[in-house]
């Protein structure tokens, strides 16, 4: 422990290199949009809904990408988005 110094795996990033990072993971709704491939209008239903994972900021939608990808990858709720791109809506889950 005497004059051994600490090496860190990765270099510190920049608050800069940081919020651009982040600019690439929080996405609006035109991003959200395009990444899912639908039309802004059908992202604002889903989110106004709750059917989608999405954070109101102020007026404001806001959408992690991780959260939409893990989203779509969830088998019954990649059918309600199947369901609202064929029908303009989001089908009401039966149980």
């Amino acid at each position: 422990m005497g004059g051994e110094s600490r090496v860190r795996s990765t270099p510190k990033m920049s608050r800069w290199q940081r919020i651009a990072a982040m600019d690439k993971e929080i996405l609006d709704v035109e991003g959200a949009a395009t990444l899912l491939g639908v039309s802004p209008r059908t992202i604002y239903t889903l989110a106004r809904k709750g059917d989608i994972p999405a954070t109101r900021v102020g007026r404001e939608w806001r959408f992690a990408r991780q959260n939409l990808i893990a989203w779509v990858a969830n088998g019954s709720q990649a059918d309600q988005l199947a369901t609202a791109l064929r029908h303009g809506r989001v089908a009401k889950r039966h149980r």
